[in-house]
């Protein structure tokens, strides 16, 4: 009886539908630190995440191509930190967050090399949330 009971909970578990939420921010040349809108975006996923159960909370940073590969990946990993560790202070469990630093691999606009793009100098923050609507 006790084993209908777990696989009961595992079933409830597969068939509860997952979310995800996009928040994005966006940086200034050479810069990791937060803007005010940073801040708001960063308030926004906290508040969110006040109203839900945050399954993964996936922050990937993202650059333009004007800077070379290593430079790259290691500004766009402390721009994801920046915003990781505010959303700690904050109040969310860092064992939900994962940090990636994409560099200039996946470019919101296209550009040639050494093109400065405001739009690709971004933080992408991903929250997947159990949807507790469909639970019974």
């Amino acid at each position: 009886m006790r084993n209908l009971g777990i696989l009961t909970a595992i079933l409830v578990a597969l068939a509860t539908p997952v979310r995800a939420h996009e928040f994005v921010d966006y940086f200034d040349y050479g810069r990791t630190e937060l803007s005010p809108a940073g801040y708001r975006m960063v308030r926004s996923v906290f508040h969110y995440a006040q109203g839900t159960t945050p399954r993964r909370i996936v922050i990937s940073g993202h650059m333009d191509t004007m800077e070379d590969i290593e430079f790259s990946d290691e500004l766009s990993r402390r721009r994801a930190q920046s915003v990781a560790s505010e959303l700690v202070v904050l109040g969310i469990d860092p064992s939900v967050i994962v940090i990636e630093g994409r560099g200039a691999s996946t470019l919101a606009r296209p550009t040639p090399p050494n093109a400065e793009e405001r739009l690709n100098r971004r933080v992408v923050v991903t929250m997947t949330v159990a949807d507790s609507r469909d639970r019974p």
